[in-house]
């Protein structure tokens, strides 16, 4: 499983069919439960270094983000990827400006760099992720455009949900927990 408390924490509630970003303490309370009982079953909680093992065949199926999964598939053709039945969170890697930055100029010409239709095509061919940039996508080999692990069909996609921000209140009580998994 993923070394990330939100996406652990948020598969356990998904398959206990709960939302994935619960607040109410008592489905919390059950997706630690769940957690807990599937730690034996469990080798660790790594995040992309996983991959590697998954390619060498040391682990047989982790809980992956898509574009580690990619990776690892591109490296070992025979691996597979699958998004889960009960559902799954979107994510998105971005860049920001940070508000005290001495290069605010220089920074918005870096963004407006990787953001050219054909450099975000080359950072996806490079890194085996998505990219939300249309024209970009547009550029790609149809391989790589059509890839469901990257760009799942329309049923699957349908699946998702965007993480939401939680209350400082529920934030703590899911740090609580995410610690009592690990400790137990």
């Amino acid at each position: 499983m993923l070394d990330d408390p939100e996406d652990m924490l948020g598969a356990c509630l998904k398959k206990i069919g709960d939302p994935f970003s619960a607040t109410d303490p008592r489905q919390l309370e059950a997706a630690k439960r769940e957690a807990i009982a599937q730690k034996p079953l469990l080798r660790a909680y790594l995040n992309a270094e996983v991959r590697d093992q998954l390619v060498s065949g040391d682990v047989l199926a982790a809980q992956l983000w898509s574009t580690t999964a990619q990776q690892a598939i591109d490296a070992a053709p025979d691996l597979g990827f699958t998004y889960p039945v009960e559902g799954f969170p979107f994510y998105c890697d971005c860049a920001a400006i940070l508000r005290e930055s001495g290069r605010v100029r220089l920074a918005h010409e870096f963004l407006n760099f990787l953001l050219r239709p054909d450099i975000s095509a080359e950072i996806v061919q490079a890194t085996k992720t998505a990219t939300a940039n249309a024209a970009a996508r547009n550029l790609l080999p149809e391989a790589v455009r059509e890839n469901p692990t990257l760009y799942p069909p329309a049923g699957t996609f349908s699946r998702g949900e965007w993480p939401r921000t939680l209350p400082p209140e529920t934030q703590r009580l899911r740090d609580r927990i995410w610690t009592e998994i690990k400790s137990a």
